[in-house]
């Protein structure tokens, strides 16, 4: 009788997840609350098994696993967001799978617990202070140093984030606060950006790859796009690595990956944050390409006790993806896409909202309205490449009538 397969359940994944799995020798069970969504009937067409659980209700996703224990070979549960890491690292700590701890997801999803331990541990410190009410907020901030920067303590994404300059910025902010927010206020730093892309094996942590990454800049900072890898030297290089595995070291970190943004000051590499789970859809895809590592593959042979797959040679060195950001209105038409796609170097472009669709305003939560990726053999040229698709896109957008923009707003 054939042995059965190791068994990986996996929250709401990406269909390429569902892939990997398969690929390292792993039987797939999918869970997500709607195995009808966008891209999770994809990813539930392709595993062994599908369940629809609410599996942030840990009572219901022990119920529908829970029986997993009796299974006569090894299994897990795996989370690559945000939100699924921690809950699977709590679901495996209760069905005594292996996985990274649960404490050191949690730890990582603190960011004003983690600065405090990192600034302890690394000797790159940054000022910070917590603020648990918002009448508070503008002497707080005051003591931690103009401009300095506001966020919630265990938020994710970029979202509800604030710069301050002054006294004045500060009592604003607070006006519109819950009275007891969970915030954490830290100096402002200046810097070119990076996320550090690495991954755990028995509390020992390999770096993958670090990227660079764009802003729009202050005030907003909203993410413009990556290249992978980043052109750095190696002093610099090796700063940032020491920096990434004293963080992880820090927080816990025993298994799988992890992401970890840090700016790159006059004083040397800063921790922004880390997190304990793959950077966006776009940075894994970046990695995959650039150096042909599947961090999911990687992720999911090592914590199950499968042979680890090895790199593909990857055709180019250098990766990237640059966000889409169209005006707001209504989308009528987007000319040069066929001619974007057909240019050398360019591996995909998508454009997220339909013709005749509305444009939102960028936000944190809406990054971009599309993206182009594109390989190249050097940073310059990689830029190039990604600059000339974006100048050959011509999208049309007008106003949305006074009437629809008073029903979007409604």
């Amino acid at each position: 009788m054939t042995p059965q397969k190791p068994l990986a359940v996996l929250l709401s994944p990406r269909p390429t997840v569902v892939d990997a799995a398969r690929r390292v020798g792993a039987r797939s069970l999918l869970l997500a609350p709607d195995l009808s969504a966008p891209g999770i009937s994809q990813a539930a067409a392709v595993a062994d098994d599908a369940l629809t659980v609410d599996w942030a209700d840990h009572p219901r996703l022990m119920m529908a696993i829970g029986h997993l224990t009796n299974l006569p070979t090894r299994a897990s549960v795996f989370g690559f967001t945000e939100a699924s890491a921690l809950v699977a690292a709590r679901a495996n700590e209760a069905l005594r799978f292996p996985g990274n701890p649960h404490a050191a997801v949690a730890y990582l999803t603190d960011k004003a617990a983690l600065r405090g331990k990192v600034n302890q541990l690394t000797g790159t410190p940054v000022r910070f202070e917590h603020c648990d009410r918002a009448a508070l907020l503008a002497a707080v901030a005051e003591r931690v140093g103009f401009p300095c920067v506001v966020k919630p303590r265990t938020g994710c994404g970029g979202q509800d984030v604030h710069l301050l300059r002054d006294t004045a910025e500060a009592t604003a902010l607070a006006a519109g606060l819950a009275p007891e927010p969970a915030l954490i206020v830290e100096e402002f730093l200046d810097g070119p950006e990076f996320s550090v892309e690495a991954h755990s094996r028995a509390g020992t942590h390999t770096i993958l790859a670090v990227s660079r990454k764009h802003t729009t800049g202050a005030p907003g900072c909203l993410e413009s796009g990556y290249d992978l890898p980043a052109d750095l030297d190696a002093e610099t290089t090796d700063r940032i690595h020491h920096l990434v595995t004293a963080t992880l070291n820090a927080a816990g970190q025993r298994s799988g990956p992890s992401q970890t943004e840090v700016i790159l000051t006059a004083r040397g590499p800063r921790l922004v944050e880390s997190h304990a789970h793959p950077g966006a859809d776009h940075i894994s895809d970046l990695l995959l390409m650039a150096g042909g590592t599947d961090l999911a593959a990687l992720t999911i042979a090592s914590v199950l006790g499968l042979p680890e797959p090895e790199a593909a040679p990857a055709a180019t060195r250098y990766a990237g993806v640059r966000f889409l950001r169209l005006p707001p209105g209504l989308l009528t038409a987007v000319d040069g896409a066929d001619e974007a796609r057909a240019l050398a170097g360019v591996t995909g472009l998508e454009i997220a909202v339909p013709l005749g669709g509305h444009v939102p305003e960028t936000t944190s939560r809406v990054a971009g309205h599309g993206f182009v990726t594109a390989v190249a053999d050097g940073p310059q040229e990689l830029d190039a490449v990604l600059r000339k698709a974006q100048d050959t896109l011509r999208p049309a957008v007008a106003p949305v009538p006074a009437k629809e923009e008073e029903h979007t707003a409604a």
